[in-house]
């Protein structure tokens, strides 16, 4: 995010194809021609992957799916689903009835061993993600350095996963004295405004970070007022999580140019780098500047092994199967730019016991991982750097998509048998 000349290169041909990374791109360019007024940058992150099984002779491996660097959520839903299946592992799985029987055969428990509290610790890990997530806030707020100014979250006006991000307001108040106020893109383009130094200010009150659950879609900027309160966060003097140039980092065009030969050790060591590259995918750059004919060919003639992505966030954009095939013969090379493509991830079947609308069902499912991890930095010093808890999500076979909020799967819990 801080080397804007490679991030600007990197994305302006998904910025010719795709008007909202083109927005986004541009705002990045003004803000730095103007000059940043505030080098401090808070990341929330989330780091998603899906164990690959490939072929019988091969290995299972993680393999990364994608960086989310906004809006990075379900952290709360995370840890609370863990709270209930330790509970209920706990509860009901010592007992010499049915469900017990039941709970220790699925898990492959000595018959009436029952679980002690130290089984459901050791097979169920501790998610710390109400603690590390509020933990970043606050020390980008203390970086700040004016004590009672107060972190704003950027919201959805139907405030969609409240549920989520207000566990996070909650612990800030409660673990680090801070205070939050919820506000949409609309209401900080009527109710902020910014200082000649850039100092933020809403309802009289200075503020220190700008946290975004809103603002990573085309969507959440129907009008430009939205899009003049962005311009006016970003050129503020307040912390944002994330930055304009952050969220441009979680673009797909760009964890697709990463993986190119060279391109990670860039920023890494090559000890480092080759650690990195053993999670990388197949990714392949499509449209003007890019060699994509070959791959095109392949991935037409063989479409289930791919996965044909746009830069959006959120779940519910991307073509898979035959679908993929069908996208790319309607697309120009020029519109090509927009999307990437990526080696469809094979993870093992399990079988798990779902639970959704009341209705409980066992069935088939495979699951994807997600690592949050935490930063804190002015590019000269690393105030906070640290991982931050785990997410679990679960669905059916033959499910393409995978996001909870979009409707495709339910949180979920690892549960670790080594």
């Amino acid at each position: 995010a801080r080397d804007v000349a490679w991030l600007h290169a990197t994305l302006e041909p998904a910025a010719s194809a795709d008007p909202f990374t083109g927005r986004l791109l541009q705002m990045s360019k003004e803000i730095h021609r103007e000059g940043l007024k505030q080098p401090i940058m808070l990341g929330i992150h989330r780091s998603d992957y899906m164990l690959h099984e490939g072929s019988e002779n091969s290995e299972p491996r993680f393999l990364q799916v994608e960086l989310n660097t906004i809006a990075s959520s379900m952290g709360a839903h995370a840890l609370n689903v863990g709270k209930l299946h330790r509970f209920l592992l706990s509860r009901f799985g010592g007992d010499g009835d049915r469900v017990a029987q039941a709970l220790q055969s699925h898990f492959g428990l000595a018959p009436s061993s029952g679980w002690s509290q130290r089984d459901v610790q050791r097979h169920l890990p501790e998610n710390v993600t109400l603690q590390a997530i509020p933990a970043a806030l606050a020390k980008a707020h203390q970086a700040y350095g004016v004590k009672d100014a107060k972190v704003v979250f950027v919201v959805n006006e139907d405030l969609r996963n409240f549920a989520d991000w207000c566990q996070l307001e909650y612990a800030l108040w409660q673990t680090h004295g801070v205070r939050v106020v919820q506000r949409t893109l609309a209401q900080l383009k009527q109710q902020a405004t910014m200082e000649q130094d850039g100092t933020l200010r809403l309802d009289g009150s200075e503020v220190s970070v700008v946290y975004y659950r809103a603002g990573y879609g085309p969507e959440d900027y129907p009008t430009e007022v939205q899009w003049d309160a962005r311009g006016m966060l970003e050129r503020s003097k307040a912390i944002k999580c994330p930055s304009v140039d952050y969220q441009l980092v979680g673009a797909k065009k760009v964890q697709q140019a990463l993986a190119r030969p060279g391109a990670v050790e860039r920023f890494l060591s090559s000890r480092d780098s080759s650690k990195l590259r053993s999670c990388f995918a197949g990714l392949w750059g499509l449209g003007p500047q890019e060699d994509d004919e070959e791959i095109i060919r392949t991935a037409m003639a063989s479409p289930e092994h791919y996965v044909l992505k746009p830069q959006r966030e959120g779940g519910g954009h991307n073509f898979y199967g035959s679908d993929v095939a069908k996208k790319l013969k309607e697309l120009s090379r020029e519109d090509r730019g927009a999307y990437i493509l990526m080696q469809r991830i094979m993870p093992g079947l399990q079988p798990s016991v779902m639970t959704r609308q009341g209705q409980l069902k066992v069935m088939n499912c495979l699951s994807e991982f997600g690592f949050y991890s935490v930063y804190v930095g002015d590019g000269r010093r690393v105030y906070f750097s640290r991982h931050a808890g785990h997410l679990v999500r679960t669905k059916a076979q033959g499910v393409d998509e995978g996001g909870v909020a979009a409707g495709y799967a339910v949180i979920s819990s690892p549960y670790l048998t080594g």
